[in-house]
């Protein structure tokens, strides 16, 4: 199934810090917990059909400047 993010919409955010106090995923599938991520929000467009959905994403700061 393709997927897309936009991350520019309505509602969206971008990366800002926070501290994970409970275990989180991060973008590349790691799992993190009691150590200072970053988040954001997005909307995922799912298919064809136009079905979107908001994700709240995490990410350490080596995740984001490597994307």
């Amino acid at each position: 199934m393709n997927s897309e993010i936009i991350e520019d919409g309505h509602g969206c955010y971008p990366w800002r810090p926070v501290f994970a106090w409970r275990p989180v995923t991060t973008i590349t599938g790691k799992r993190v917990w009691w150590c200072k991520l970053y988040k954001r929000r997005v909307w995922i467009v799912w298919g064809a059909y136009f079905h979107m959905e908001p994700e709240i994403q995490y990410a350490t700061l080596f995740e984001i400047l490597e994307s």
